[in-house]
């Protein structure tokens, strides 16, 4: 298996478990916490937002540099 192999397969396994997130929050309320609601409480907490912050950033350096 190469390495750009691998690297489509977590990004799938990553899309699949947010996509699997998102219909449990919009179809079942009580299960998960909707996505707007999850990066709301991420961007009012201190440290939170610098979690926030970095995890934009690895994400557009990782789409980026492909």
């Amino acid at each position: 298996m190469s390495t750009s192999s691998l690297s489509y397969l977590v990004w799938g396994l990553i899309l699949a478990a947010g996509l699997i997130l998102w219909w449990f929050a919009h179809a079942r309320a009580k299960v998960a916490a909707r996505p707007s609601d999850v990066v709301g409480r991420m961007a009012t907490h201190p440290v939170l937002r610098v979690c926030l912050v970095l995890t934009f950033i690895w994400f557009g350096w990782h789409l980026f540099a492909r």
